[in-house]
């Protein structure tokens, strides 16, 4: 634990960590009204919605579609385009951590990612890359952070000249041209579905190392702002999710179902409390054992949304992305939910969830409901949460003294 201390406190006393986390402050209050709106079209306004089922709200709430299209239009605007906030606060913040044009940069860094999701679609009719927009956020920091050099270097402070910025507007141009053609290339290569087609075609004999692997991946990849596999929520329409509903429906249970080892039965239902991570096993974690009333305040808000498993609040916030302390139960805490869950499977303690479960509905109930009631998952689900909050413990303690080795205030959010 003091070698990563040590590791911590050197990352974070970093000139690039330093505009890494101003930008995710930045963004931290846009994207979590962004959790709220989602949160609050999928679970309360969508008739399909875990707590509009339960509560019919979609029958006598007056006017709920227009509020609906309201949440899903701030959705949409914030979330679902987390990526040009990132270049936009990136580009500004290593600006004004190299030089003073500040306004200016981060202007500059939001026309380079617009410009670079711009993209060829299936249709023949160019159009912003909405994948790239909401899951490019990683990407959207190292353009960011080269408009924002680029802009400093190229950009004499002392003077007052508008037509200065032609030259790293130009640079920024070209740059953005050429990665734009670059991707759209990359694109018509269409590797990841060679790529995934591959995976699958050599991990159907061992479904649970396939499944095991790939939540590691998109554990990984989320904590580097960069999606994942497994990153979306459940849909039960897969070949494997509609095989298992198939024959849970001719035998009446899911006990026998052909496919016991999948993203639904395992990650979704076991290792997906609160989003990717178990943030939810976080949160409670904090509110529990953290002093740092920033980390405490930023788990209060972060409450409303974890529940329906909508983590981009505590993701901005604590910060978690890229930070090398929550790195180890980040990845570990899912995956020990999912080889225990796999092994009560194995020996038959619990049935696969194989039922289609509502939108939104919270991590710990998509076993119980998704198995159709069964009891035995729900209490499985109760209690991988409570190991998880006990994995996290230590390394919430671990960032508290984080901050009092590096001196830093304890400032609200």
């Amino acid at each position: 634990m003091d070698r990563l201390l040590r590791i911590t406190t050197k990352v974070y006393s970093s000139k690039i960590m330093r505009i890494i986390q101003d930008t995710l402050k930045m963004m931290f209050p846009i994207m979590l009204l962004g959790s709220f709106a989602e949160v609050i079209k999928i679970c309360f306004l969508t008739p399909t919605g875990f707590m509009a089922s339960i509560f019919k709200i979609t029958d006598w709430l007056p006017y709920y579609r227009g509020i609906a299209w309201v949440m899903v239009v701030t959705f949409h605007c914030t979330i679902d385009m987390m990526a040009l906030y990132g270049a936009f606060g990136m580009a500004h913040f290593t600006a004004k951590m190299y030089g003073e044009k500040t306004s200016i940069a981060g202007a500059v860094g939001l026309m380079a990612f617009l410009i670079i999701s711009f993209q060829p679609t299936d249709t023949g009719i160019p159009n912003f890359n909405s994948r790239l927009m909401s899951q490019g956020m990683l990407f959207s920091l190292f353009v960011g952070y080269f408009c924002g050099r680029v802009t400093a270097a190229l950009v004499n402070p002392k003077k007052d000249e508008l037509f200065q910025m032609i030259k790293p507007v130009s640079v920024v141009i070209v740059f953005s041209a050429i990665t734009n053609v670059l991707l759209g290339f990359m694109g018509k290569l269409d590797a990841p579905t060679y790529v995934a087609s591959f995976v699958t075609q050599h991990t159907q004999s061992n479904a649970l190392l396939y499944v095991l692997g790939m939540g590691v991946l998109t554990n990984f990849l989320s904590w580097i702002a960069f999606g994942g596999p497994f990153v979306n929520s459940p849909t039960f329409n897969d070949a494997p999710s509609l095989a298992n509903l198939n024959a849970a429906l001719k035998a009446g249970s899911s006990w026998n179902v052909p496919f016991k080892f999948t993203d639904t039965t395992l990650y979704h239902s076991f290792a997906d409390f609160g989003g990717t991570g178990v943030i939810l096993a976080l949160i409670i974690a904090i509110l529990i054992f953290s002093k740092k009333q920033n980390n405490r305040s930023v788990s209060k808000w972060s409450i409303f949304p974890a529940i329906f498993n909508s983590h981009y609040s505590m993701m901005l916030g604590i910060p978690i992305l890229f930070n090398p302390i929550f790195l180890i139960p980040f990845i570990f805490a899912p995956l020990i939910n999912m080889s225990i869950a796999a092994l009560l499977l194995s020996i038959r303690w619990i049935p696969a969830a194989a039922y289609p479960v509502p939108s939104g509905t919270p991590g710990p109930l998509i076993a119980f409901i998704g198995t159709n009631g069964n009891w035995l998952a729900l209490i499985l689900g109760i209690i991988l949460i409570a190991l998880d909050v006990m994995i996290y413990m230590p390394f919430v303690k671990l960032a508290d003294r984080t901050s009092e080795e590096a001196g830093n205030e304890d400032e609200e959010i």
